[in-house]
């Protein structure tokens, strides 16, 4: 009996995720996440209570380690450290690891989320790592400097467009890097005293 009830609740995560990667959590009702489930609406309200309790099943982890990836960056405790051989490589290798092992809910938390507790997240993490950028390079930019956050922006959007673009993994890494390459040497351009 129990690997019925599991089947079940697998179809009505499946459902959703895709429901919601199509119309967004707005626009995704219960009825169609039964319909496409192709259980009765009062049976899937046994395994979930709610639409926000489906969302959060399927994003909370994914949000979680997004956090965790923006925290280990914010924190300095890596190496190698910014502009010194290797850094690149490193900071796409950890995006990409994010990306792969969180692809679906990484994409609900960036494009799908109006309406849910994450609407904000992207807006959050983007001010955090730009904030980072301002405090470790007060040097070059003041705290109101508009340019860290546009950069900053810039390589979130290049970050999730590639995670939404790609249908192979090996082009997403090798994309990743050149991304990361992109920024690593336009951002040390703007910090260099020459």
């Amino acid at each position: 009996m129990q690997v019925l009830k599991d089947e079940i609740q697998e179809s009505i995560l499946y459902a959703s995720q895709k429901l919601f990667l199509q119309y967004g959590y707005e626009k995704t009702s219960i009825e169609k996440i039964a319909r496409q489930a192709k259980i009765s609406k009062s049976n899937l309200y046994n395994y979930f209570k709610s639409k926000d309790e489906i969302f959060n099943r399927l994003t909370d982890k994914a949000a979680h380690e997004f956090r965790k990836l923006i925290d280990f960056f914010s924190s300095n405790q890596f190496e190698p450290k910014f502009n010194t051989p290797g850094f690149e490589e490193m900071m796409a290798d950890e995006i990409f690891k994010l990306v792969i092992e969180n692809r679906e809910g990484l994409l609900l938390l960036v494009f799908h989320a109006q309406g849910t507790k994450y609407e904000n997240l992207k807006y959050e993490l983007i001010g955090i790592i730009a904030d980072k950028f301002k405090a470790d390079y007060k040097a070059y930019f003041s705290a109101d400097d508009n340019i860290v956050l546009i950069i900053t922006q810039n390589l979130f959007e290049g970050i999730t467009s590639l995670t939404m673009r790609s249908q192979c993994d090996e082009i997403l890494k090798q994309d990743l890097r050149r991304l990361i390459h992109y920024h690593s040497k336009g951002f040390a351009a703007l910090i260099s005293d020459g």
